[in-house]
């Protein structure tokens, strides 16, 4: 490993791989229980227990908040400037510890909501549990190299939850 990669944590080898595969195999999960449904009726689509309508908005909801966390997170990872690495804090990281991870959970439980397979929601728990494993990897690495700042960082911001309110600290 590069002695700056280091500096900056790291994260699982097979991260971005899983990930992929994650992705891919949820929304083809989702996508041929979908169509099964209408072309087939067979599925493990659960549309008749409740009106599309009402699965509209959390559908919309879970799409826009998702779309929102991803967006802004990457704008602040990605748009820093390079120099000595810093604990990133602010914006949506301030809200939750993993807005990217948690970003493309809520954008994946979106398209649940607006088709409700349950093929594809286990699939989302597999790949929530995944996101888990990674985020502990990765905050392992952090805590070595912050030590004090990101247990702070830790006890302040929960890892998967939002904390919409203004905290006074």
């Amino acid at each position: 490993m590069p002695k700056d990669k280091a500096v900056l944590g790291s994260e699982h080898l097979l991260c971005d791989k899983v990930q992929l595969a994650m992705l891919i195999l949820f929304f083809s999960v989702w996508g041929i229980d979908t169509l099964s449904y209408f072309v087939f009726r067979v599925s493990t689509v659960l549309v008749g227990l409740t009106s599309f309508p009402l699965l509209l908005l959390p559908a919309i909801l879970s799409l826009g908040f998702g779309t929102y966390l991803v967006s802004k997170s990457h704008e602040t990872v990605f748009g820093e400037k390079a120099g000595h690495p810093r604990l990133i804090d602010s914006g949506v990281y301030s809200w939750v510890r993993h807005p990217m991870y948690l970003g493309t959970l809520m954008v994946c439980l979106g398209f649940f909501f607006a088709m409700t397979s349950l093929l594809s929601l286990a699939v989302w728990i597999v790949f929530f549990l995944f996101y888990d494993k990674m985020a502990t990897y990765e905050e392992l690495d952090l805590g070595r190299i912050f030590v004090e700042e990101y247990a702070a960082y830790q006890r302040r911001v929960p890892k998967w939850h939002s904390r919409l309110q203004r905290r006074k600290d």
